[in-house]
């Protein structure tokens, strides 16, 4: 049987499914449009409620606001490589050039499949008194990857690429997605001061709930020469389940130090962190089905959790949170432009906190001051980044926007973050 004729509905489908994929940029969410503008080059410039999420041991610094309170900021992130959105776009309307297919598929296959992310987060609310602050905040995410087979029969059915019948195998394809919460509580204390320096340690106490949980990983579908059979067993949490599907407590460490001009950071992130899906909310889905010229048959319906592949379940296992390390500087170049540089790699596999490793630096300039400007660039993990950013401050409050665009593997990943309540 030709799938040629599939290729436009399977485009459309894969094109869905990618478009909501990724991984979840941090356990507490980006709170900071100036961060974001600083390609996150923030570890030691972090104050107030800031500190929180990027280095609790800023709130024992001089200059940390007494009051600062955040409420309803955005962040997030998407993006596919090596084949971008901004690729697909330009066809929306028109047949996609059999010489353009084969042109990614090359690429595709050159980077052992295509990569979607998204993640997407939002601070309910952030506040500081002081050394002591506050986060509540709740992050989304996913990842999907499509194998080069997988990727062809989506571009070219199983005979268009060729004009030979032949068969392709999707396994290895994978999804992911997860959404959970967390409140997060941080004290910041000095240990050292001298009239041109100082120093702090801090600390952050974090309780995590997880709302929901989706994962699936292809045993062997195949697009065949007379039929299509599908073998993608999947593990999930089911929508009329108890919000908590899962849950644990985590602590983050960190050390500050100020000089005059020259300002040092360092946190490790999730310390410890007992974060675990509860399995006894789980089900299984044995994700297989025949599709030929006579006749479909699939099995899509709830199984138990432990029926599911033990590789599947392993996966369930080790989805945790991982040990995140950071250091960065920050430098006032005049009273006016402050230059920050970070470095951060997180420690094994588990849940992904944005790109593994990354460096950045960025640039604030406050020549205007109700107007700050922010710009950065970063090397991360399979690509680099650069971004940018503006704040409106009046008297206390500032609105503020940072933006980013990563190019990862030859994919763009924009991302963006947005405050509506910023007071300190």
């Amino acid at each position: 049987m030709s799938t040629h004729h599939l290729r436009a509905s399977a485009a459309i489908a894969a094109g869905l499914l990618l478009a909501v994929a990724g991984s979840s940029n941090a356990q507490l969410p980006n709170a900071s449009p100036a961060a974001t503008g600083l390609s996150g080059a923030y570890i030691a410039r972090a104050r107030g409620y800031d500190a929180v999420a990027w280095n609790p041991a800023n709130l024992g610094l001089p200059g940390n606001p007494a009051f600062s309170l955040g409420m309803f900021a955005l962040s997030g992130t998407s993006g596919l490589d090596p084949i971008s959105l901004n690729d697909f776009a330009p066809y929306s309307d028109k047949v996609l050039p059999a010489s353009k297919r084969e042109e990614w598929l090359q690429k595709v296959t050159s980077n052992g499949g295509e990569d979607g992310t998204m993640d997407g987060g939002v601070t309910e609310l952030a506040m500081s008194f002081g050394r002591l602050a506050f986060q509540v905040g709740t992050s989304m995410g996913a990842s999907t990857k499509l194998t080069p087979d997988a990727f062809e029969a989506m571009m070219f059915g199983n005979v268009g690429r060729t004009g030979v019948l032949r068969t392709l195998s999707l396994g290895g394809s994978t999804a992911r997605v997860g959404a959970f919460s967390t409140g997060a509580l941080s004290y910041g204390l000095g240990i050292g001061d001298s009239k041109t320096s100082h120093m702090a340690l801090g600390v952050t106490a974090k309780y995590v709930v997880g709302h929901f949980v989706a994962m699936a990983q292809d045993a062997g579908s195949q697009v065949g020469t007379s039929a299509i059979t599908l073998n993608m067993p999947s593990v999930y949490s089911r929508p009329d389940s108890s919000a908590n599907v899962g849950s644990g407590v985590g602590v983050d460490l960190g050390f500050a130090y100020t000089a005059q001009k020259l300002s040092f950071g360092a946190a490790v992130q999730n310390v410890m962190n007992s974060f675990a899906w509860d399995q006894s909310k789980l089900y299984a889905n044995k994700g297989t089905g025949l599709f030929d010229a006579s006749h479909d048959t699939t099995d899509f319906g709830d199984q138990p959790y432990a029926s599911a592949p033990a590789a599947l379940r392993q996966m369930v296992t080790d989805d945790k949170f991982k040990p995140v390390v950071a250091a960065g500087l920050a430098y006032a170049v005049n009273s006016i432009t402050t230059f920050s540089a970070d470095a951060r790699s997180q420690i094994g596999d588990g849940i992904v906190v944005g790109p593994k490793n990354q460096v950045g630096g960025g640039l604030e300039f406050r020549g205007i001051p109700i107007l700050p400007l922010r710009v950065g660039a970063s090397y991360l993990t399979g690509g680099w980044g650069v971004s940018g950013g503006v704040g409106l401050k009046i008297l206390g409050y500032e609105l503020g926007i940072g933006a980013a665009l990563r190019t990862v593997n030859g994919g763009k990943q924009p991302a963006i973050t947005v405050n509506a309540i910023n007071i300190r």
